[in-house]
């Protein structure tokens, strides 16, 4: 296009801006940072865009003091911070991730510019998913956000701990999680997400992978803090003994735990997570269904296919916030979801799991519990859709349904949705039970 007069092709300042950039014309400058890998690049730049958009970066440039050179360094910024920065002065969009915000909001920050500064703390604010939160509470500087990512953690504890970003938390940041009363999730699960974390900490530091360097890396602070008495004996049996970092003399606690016997010594807590001390705590009514069915074959199990949703509607009779769902699945099997919320058929929350989820042993049955991050705020008296997109195998599934299940002063209310394709009505289907907390 630069032959053929591109300017007059281009209409706006933005589009020319732009093409400019991605075409690399008349660049007079080169940004010296460090990229994920600790190594140094240099990124092109016009001096004007910087300058227009930033008295740091005004002064830098067209100041008293101005640099000379070609090359500019900024030690301290990263590469993904300064390509988005830039994206934004060149364009005035900018694409935020739980990984990326905080480096944006420093480059921000430092070189003043304060409508970027405004979407980064929206985004902190508005979009931080459980996925995201540990990438953000080890380098967070702002109390309210950092409360966003506990209140989080809090409600959708499983999805957060299974993430690539806890994996590269620090002992002392895992320490603080695992010292939380008010996490939602199962401790089964929560000791899984601890075992990932210790071997990779071993892959990184080039050890063997063995029960000694698990104890050691892990430390006496960390396995104090895993509440094995909360488990099962099954699932101390199966997920935790194999594992090998228990000494005989704890492992002997659990098991007399177990049974019931005198303790003889008391290492591990046995208060259980969840409850908040506000009273504000989540809680499961009873199913909506008078008979589960296995999974044991053809015309006894519930099946799935990638063009058709399980749907419901319901309404509940007292302002109530909607915090997770609770689905079928089946023995040992993985499933992934795309779970959407709709008051009428306005979207109003959707949450992909991208993460697959294993299914566990439940009260007579095998099951996912997915919650929705922030509780979703439920006005008396109004219907809303439940859809879930499920891919997995065939899972159990609930028939003789109630209409209505109450708890304590609180009537939930369930009715076919013209949104399920894949037969679950009031009477049948998907959707064993739903989580709550009061407002």
């Amino acid at each position: 296009m630069e032959a053929s007069a591109w300017q007059t092709k281009l209409s706006s300042f933005k589009e020319r801006n732009m093409y400019a950039y991605d075409k690399s014309l008349f660049f007079d400058v080169e940004l010296s940072v460090m990229d994920a890998n600790g190594d140094k690049v240099t990124i092109p730049a016009h001096k004007y865009v910087l300058a227009i958009s930033s008295p740091v970066f005004e002064a830098m440039f067209y100041g008293e003091l101005a640099e000379t050179g070609r090359t500019i360094e900024l030690p301290e910024c990263t590469k993904e911070g300064l390509q988005e920065m830039l994206r934004y002065v060149y364009s005035d969009e900018v694409n935020l991730t739980g990984s990326n915000v905080l480096e944006v909001l420093y480059v921000a920050e430092k070189y003043m510019l304060p409508f970027l500064k405004e979407k980064c703390e929206e985004y902190l604010e508005k979009e931080l998913k459980p996925e995201d939160v540990f990438y953000v509470l080890p380098q967070i500087r702002n109390e309210k956000v950092e409360q966003k990512c506990w209140d989080i953690l809090d409600n959708d504890a499983e999805r957060a701990v299974y993430s690539e970003a806890f994996l590269n938390i620090s002992k002392e940041m895992l320490c603080k999680v695992l010292g939380r009363d008010t996490m939602s999730i199962d401790e089964v699960v929560l000791f899984q997400a601890v075992e990932k974390w210790a071997l990779n900490k071993l892959k990184e530091k080039g050890l063997e992978e063995n029960r000694k360097n698990k104890r050691a890396v892990l430390g006496e602070e960390v396995i104090k803090l895993i509440r094995f008495p909360l488990m099962s004996e099954t699932e101390f049996a199966e997920k935790v003994l194999p594992c090998g970092i228990l000494k005989m003399d704890e492992v002997t606690e659990v098991i007399r735990f177990f049974k019931k016997l005198a303790l003889l010594t008391s290492s591990f807590s046995n208060t259980i997570r969840g409850k908040c001390k506000s009273n504000n705590y989540c809680f499961t009514p009873n199913t909506r269904f008078d008979s589960l069915a296995a999974p044991t074959g053809i015309g006894s199990a519930w099946a799935y296919t990638s063009t058709k949703s399980d749907a419901i509607d319901f309404k509940v009779n007292k302002p109530l916030s909607l915090a997770g769902i609770t689905l079928f699945g089946s023995n040992g099997s993985t499933y992934t979801v795309s779970l959407s919320l709709y008051k009428s058929d306005e979207k109003i929350r959707q949450v992909c799991t991208s993460i697959p989820i294993v299914s566990k042993q439940m009260s007579g049955y095998h099951g996912l519990n997915i919650m929705l991050g922030e509780p979703v705020p439920l006005e008396p008296n109004v219907v809303y859709t439940i859809e879930a997109k499920i891919s997995g195998p065939s899972s159990y599934y609930g028939h003789l349904g109630k209409t209505t299940v109450h708890f304590e002063d609180i009537v939930i209310t369930y009715l076919n949705s013209n949104k399920s394709t894949n037969s679950t009505t009031a009477q049948r289907g998907q959707f064993h039970s739903l989580a709550f907390k009061r407002r």
